[in-house]
């Protein structure tokens, strides 16, 4: 007869966070959007107050009205509301991707002429982002670098760490994804930071670095502690305590 398996508690919940894989990356992916959505739309608003008020009064405001010019003119050309809302994609697809690499430079042309700027840190974001969306990978890990560098320990380069994390992720490179999600938790000003660290410890996981997912899990526990944290992460967290030293 053959011998009974005892099942492994803990690599049934490995197995079912990396089964819902896909779907924490699309979470993460949304939240990042919105809050990034919420800076452009703050900058959009100021900038065409500004196109009115105070054009060209320094160089925060003209790097402002330049984003918000190029950011309403993308979302014309797109079909979109020019102030927000979703973007649909255009019915013909070569005019959504010629529509796009013409932005990507209308981008980075802002992000170069209001450098160190906070509008232009959103620019090289805004480019890295279309950049992912045309399959540029490497070109979209550049600009969001940028965007970090342009703005250090802020919520944007929180947000460049995030998406350098997802496009880790899409590239089977979970370790390095791991590293930027923590970077991003690292910062105190990103207001996803419970989530960075959750999804740098699914990461490391996946890396097979227990230690280091713990050591994410344990701090995610201490700083957030009214933070209600996935059942997921609750089960791995149990069971990377449980583990035998």
């Amino acid at each position: 007869m053959a011998r009974k398996k005892n099942p492994n508690p803990t690599a049934e919940t490995l197995r079912e966070i990396e089964a819902s894989g896909d779907q924490v990356v699309e979470w993460a992916s949304e939240h990042a959007a919105l809050i990034l959505g919420v800076l452009a739309g703050i900058l959009v608003l100021a900038g065409g107050i500004g196109i009115y008020v105070q054009a060209g009064e320094n160089a925060r405001d003209e790097a402002a009205n330049a984003l918000a010019i190029a950011t309403s003119q993308y979302r014309r050309a797109m079909g979109a509301d020019p102030i927000g809302g979703p973007i649909p994609e255009p019915a013909n697809p070569a005019l959504g991707s010629a529509t796009r690499t013409e932005y990507v430079e209308r981008f980075e042309q802002v992000a170069i002429d209001h450098d160190a700027t906070t509008a232009g840190a959103l620019a090289w974001l805004e480019a890295g982002e279309l950049q992912r969306e045309l399959g540029q990978l490497d070109a979209s890990a550049e600009s969001f670098q940028n965007a970090r560098s342009s703005a250090p320990g802020t919520a944007i380069d929180a947000l460049g760490s995030v998406r350098l994390g997802l496009l880790s992720e899409e590239r089977g490179e979970v370790a390095a994804a791991a590293a930027f999600y923590a970077a991003a938790a690292g910062i105190t000003e990103f207001p996803l930071r419970s989530e960075a660290l959750a999804d740098a410890a699914r990461c490391w996981v996946s890396a097979g670095q227990a230690d280091q997912a713990l050591a994410a899990l344990q701090r995610l526990e201490a700083e957030f502690p009214d933070q209600t944290i996935s059942p997921p992460i609750a089960s791995l967290l149990a069971e990377l305590r449980a583990r035998p030293e």
